[in-house]
């Protein structure tokens, strides 16, 4: 028994945060940027990659009936 969730779903604050933080420590560490884009700050190409949907990372989330959710679009 398990839970029907349609996708693509909503981000929490929390989930946005940590993905974009993520992406940018990514590429501060010589990463390569996914996106064209003139910008040299890593927060702001991450929030710009975020923005366009083009980062690859998986999202789980945990509900009241133990049920993992995942977010297989990006891949």
């Amino acid at each position: 028994m398990g839970i029907k969730v349609k996708f693509p779903f909503e981000y929490t604050r929390f989930e946005k945060a940590r993905i974009i933080g993520a992406r940018a420590l990514q590429i501060a560490m010589g990463a390569p940027v996914l996106i064209e884009t003139d910008k040299t700050e890593p927060l702001e190409i991450a929030l710009e990659e975020f923005n366009r949907g083009v980062i690859p990372i998986t999202v789980r989330r945990r509900r009241n009936e133990f049920v993992w959710l995942e977010r297989y679009d990006l891949f």
